[in-house]
């Protein structure tokens, strides 16, 4: 990591954000979160150990994803909007 990785990860106040699409066996989700890069990456690694296929994506994708649901959650450090299709 360089000086300004370390200086970001550091500031418990900086906020990151990313799109992602997230595929389950029974739902494919596009999701616009925000948080601290350490809650984003626990979040990444937490549905990866639980069998989903993760992928970053752009606004676009998010903004012409077809869902069937749409849900806000927020969290302490983490927010997001998750668009869901299920299969």
């Amino acid at each position: 990591m360089n000086k300004t990785q370390e200086r970001i990860m550091a500031d418990e106040n900086h906020v990151q954000h990313m799109f992602l699409q997230v595929e389950s066996s029974d739902v494919v989700c596009v999701l616009n979160i925000a948080g601290h890069p350490y809650r984003l990456r626990e979040l990444i690694f937490m549905m990866i150990e639980n069998g989903c296929r993760v992928e970053q994506t752009n606004a676009e994708r998010f903004n012409t994803f077809d869902f069937d649901k749409e849900t806000v959650e927020v969290y302490d450090f983490l927010t997001s909007i998750i668009k869901a299709k299920f299969l």
